[in-house]
């Protein structure tokens, strides 16, 4: 099993994996100015800023329980200052504007 192969992953290397990945995140491609690279020596975007943004929010949010349940301390990676609002997995953007969104055309329909 290599580690790209999620569907086997144990719960303690997808705590692993996660770890990682929220620390490269914020050591190696974070700009200390503000926002994101694509890896270290490339310049800061917008593009790469919302979707690290994006994939940390997914990160910290990974095990909650329920969509109103916010990340355990031990889910976010330094302070809870650090907790990013919950984003939806599949539209990128945060589940109060997407249930709003749905609210909306259900109500067209």
């Amino acid at each position: 099993m290599g580690l790209v192969d999620g569907c086997n992953t144990s719960p303690t290397m997808k705590m692993i994996l996660k770890v990682m990945t929220m620390t490269l995140m914020r050591t190696a491609i974070k700009v200390p100015e503000g926002g994101f690279r694509d890896k270290p020596g490339k310049p800061r975007d917008f593009y790469h800023t919302c979707y690290c943004l994006s994939g940390l929010s997914v990160a910290q949010h990974a095990w909650s329980k329920d969509k109103d349940t916010p990340p355990l301390n031990s889910d976010i990676l330094g302070s809870y200052a650090n907790h990013l609002e919950h984003v939806h997995l599949l539209h990128n953007v945060v589940m109060d504007r997407y249930n709003k969104a749905i609210e909306f055309f259900h109500r067209a329909v």
